[in-house]
């Protein structure tokens, strides 16, 4: 779960964030424009989504951790809104808004229950009043809205929507954010003084005229740009209710003070902060048209569904009914079970019933769509086309039931003029539709025409009424012997998927045995130290791994790691960062530099959709001084004298960031005779109990300080039976891995 110290962000922000889920009631807005859903930006146009949503979710996160037992409700459309620890989803409740439940009353619902959070998926026209009233109810609500405004000028958003001056009051916080592109850090380079911006700047922001700016005139890495990769910036306004008028407060943190400072960084361009307001306006403009691009596009489709829809109906209001039967050809129908060979029969002896050149035949596949079986006279190509029922039948179940005149080209046969006006050599013409129905359901439709004459006598229209009510009944059977033999082909594919999975199951255990033999059981002997490990894959193929391995004479390695996902690809993944990192350790000494360069080869080698978080240590023998470095890995314990405290250090897990954003640190401590060092993966801690409750970090240590006194061996035995007692009957959903090492 990501949080606000995973972003780059000014150290200002930090305390105002800390203030506000401090703070009490009132409505807090995290505001930001980002596309809208079917409204994409056109390729080349530079937008930026503005991130809204993830700092949305890290301050509920943040509001939520910050109180013991506070609980929330959740008003959302979308349950994927809800993204928070394990440990918080017993206090989050779900309140969906489906039909026919609307966003008001949800909210008032919600009021009702009197939650410590009161969480609203999007801010608009339609929830605005209900979250204002709840937080003039005393309520603490937060909200997100798709909007390029920031500070008091959101407030007026919501003024804007109707809300009083009284209920803006209920408005406390509002923080705005956008994402921006960054400086090439690779051509990035100071600015010399004497250039306009240079003096615009120093003009517009005379507290920051000591300070270098920087600019970047282009190279291979970004393209000649002068852009790579982006930096969130932030707008942070707080309403004084004591204020005479909120809406004409500052921002506490203003978005021009932001980026500002984040150009004197080096993030920036100054360009890009001079033009802050245009690039702003730009962003809307973009959207804008992009809604209208959007918007032209649905009512075009609209029109041809519409004309569509008239066509459908026009077709509708030709029936009459029939008299006369033909039991001879009904006969020759009923012999035939092949859809195709009856369907063209059918086409060709409606033709010689009434004179007709032309036929076409749909036969219904279901309740929506019918599917041109066969055709006389038409384009071959138009054969086996899919057509909506409402076509053939439209909407009321009881049209349809006769034979009526039609006039056109029939359904899913285009015309050759632009205009869809029939040709002048058919400009005489008799048509009929004639639907077939076999035992009260629509089998089909038949549509015959001809140019030789104005119309179809009555006798020709009963003649092939009573035709299609038999061949209705032959292609209705033809159908069921067709769906027959679908289903006896889906059941011998089921088969052979089973024995194809089968085959699946034992490769994943012959993987398995392949991982398992990869990683190592027998550990160096190293006088002095101790070594034990115990691994448990919540699959047949798991993601963790470790190792411990010698350097050279005086240093020896320790790794633990832990890849996203589970199964056959986390266990590839796996081999490749494993393999990389003993690489890159027998040729780098630096912890720091070897996980920066195995993340470099990961970025160009691995999956763009998987990481690793690693521990990765080197340790003199002699002097037992360990240096490490530790991506995004769970902090490793050190128990010293009957204490356990976890190791420091930061830096984010490798495979997914570029080396500029993975903030690596790289620390050193001395170890002592008589330390144990705990390296685990976060499947310790994750241990689900029957009853829901994780098994965290503070057990961990509790269980760790208990066995202080056994060796490596025995303090992993103990833990992990521990851990199968509290877990008792509940599914293992994260691999399990502890290395620990003694040093004497």
């Amino acid at each position: 779960m990501l949080k606000l110290d995973d972003f780059f962000h000014l150290p200002q922000l930090d305390a105002l964030v800390e203030q506000l889920v401090a703070d009490g009631p009132g409505l807090i807005v995290v505001a930001g424009l980002d596309p809208r859903p079917q409204v994409e930006p056109a390729p080349g146009d530079g937008f930026l989504p503005s991130g809204r949503t993830a700092i949305f979710r890290i301050l509920m996160q943040e509001v939520l951790a910050a109180s013991q037992s506070g609980r929330a409700i959740v008003v959302t459309e979308d349950q994927t809104v809800v993204r928070v620890p394990r440990q918080l989803w017993g206090r989050i409740a779900l309140s969906l808004v489906e039909p026919p439940l609307t966003y008001e009353g949800q909210i008032a619902s919600a009021i009702g229950r009197r939650p410590d959070l009161l969480v609203i998926d999007r801010l608009c026209a339609e929830t605005a009043p209900a979250a204002l009233e709840a937080a003039r109810k005393g309520l603490r609500v937060l909200s997100q809205m798709d909007t390029v405004f920031c500070g008091a000028n959101v407030a007026r958003c919501l003024r804007d929507w109707g809300a009083s001056q009284e209920q803006l009051r209920g408005v406390t916080w509002v923080v705005a954010v956008q994402r921006m592109a960054a400086l090439c850090p690779r051509c990035k380079q100071p600015m010399p003084p004497g250039s306009e911006q240079w003096t615009e700047l120093r003009r517009r922001y005379p507290d920051l005229a000591s300070e270098t700016f920087f600019q970047s005139p282009g190279c291979v890495d970004c393209n000649g740009t002068g852009r790579r990769g982006d930096v969130a910036v932030f707008d942070i306004f707080r309403a004084d209710a004591g204020a005479p008028d909120p809406l004409e407060q500052p921002s506490l943190l203003s978005l021009q003070e932001y980026v500002s400072h984040l150009a004197v960084l080096g993030y920036l361009s100054p360009g890009d902060v001079l033009r802050l307001e245009a690039n702003q306006l730009h962003r809307a403009y973009t959207l804008l048209v992009a809604s209208e691009r959007a918007l032209a596009d649905a009512t075009g489709a609209m029109a041809r569904k519409l004309a569509e829809l008239e066509a459908a109906n026009r077709v509708l209001e030709q029936r009459t009914e029939a008299l006369i039967s033909l039991q001879d050809i009904s006969q020759t129908l009923i012999a035939s079970t092949d859809l195709d060979d009856l369907g063209a029969r059918v086409c060709r002896h409606a033709c010689d019933l009434c004179g007709a050149e032309r036929a076409i035949l749909y036969f219904v596949r279901s309740d929506d769509k019918a599917e041109v079986l066969s055709m006389s006279g038409w384009d071959a190509a138009f054969l086996h086309q899919q057509v909506d029922t409402a076509q053939l039948f439209g909407t009321n179940a009881g049209d349809g039931a006769g034979p009526r005149p039609f006039v056109g080209h029939p359904p899913g046969v285009l015309s050759p003029r632009p205009d869809g006006r029939l040709p002048k050599s058919q400009a005489r013409m008799a048509g009929l539709r004639v639907p077939l129905i076999a035992q009260d359901r629509r089998v089909g439709l038949m549509v015959v025409q001809t140019n030789q004459k104005w119309s179809f006598t009555p006798g020709e229209v009963a003649l092939l009424q009573t035709f299609a009510n038999q061949a209705a009944l032959a292609i209705q059977r033809a159908g069921l012997i067709e769906q027959l033999r679908e289903k006896i082909a889906q059941l011998q594919a089921a088969q052979a998927e089973l024995v194809q999975k089968e085959r699946m199951e034992k490769e994943l255990e012959l993987a398995r045995q392949v991982q398992q033999s990869v990683l190592p059981r027998v550990f160096p002997r190293v006088p002095g130290y101790t070594f034990a490990v115990r691994n448990e894959p919540a699959r047949q193929v798991g993601g963790d791994f470790y190792d411990v391995f010698a350097l050279d004479e005086d240093h020896f390695g320790l790794v633990v790691a832990d890849v996203s996902g589970k199964g056959m690809p986390a266990a590839l993944y796996m081999a490749l960062t494993r393999s990389l990192l003993l690489a890159e350790a027998r040729r780098e000494p630096s912890p720091h530099a070897v996980l920066s360069n195995v993340n470099r080869l990961l970025l160009e080698l691995g999956e763009a959709n998987m990481f690793v978080t690693v521990f990765y240590g080197a340790v003199e023998r002699v002097t037992r001084r360990l240096t490490y470095a530790r991506a995004g890995h769970d902090r490793p314990l050190l128990m010293r004298e009957g204490t356990v405290q976890p190791l420091g250090g930061t830096g984010a897990f490798l495979g997914c960031l570029e080396e500029g954003a993975l903030r690596l640190s790289e620390e050193q401590i001395d170890l002592a005779p008589g330390d144990r060092l705990v390296l685990y993966t976060d499947g310790l801690t994750d241990v689900l109990a029957p009853d829901g409750e994780i098994f965290a970090l503070g057990r961990l240590q509790a269980l760790l300080q208990s066995c202080a006194s056994l060796d490596p061996a025995d303090m992993c035995a103990a833990t992990f039976a521990e851990l199968y007692a509290y877990q008792g009957n509940t599914e293992q959903f994260d691999d399990m891995t502890m290395l620990v090492v003694g040093v004497e």
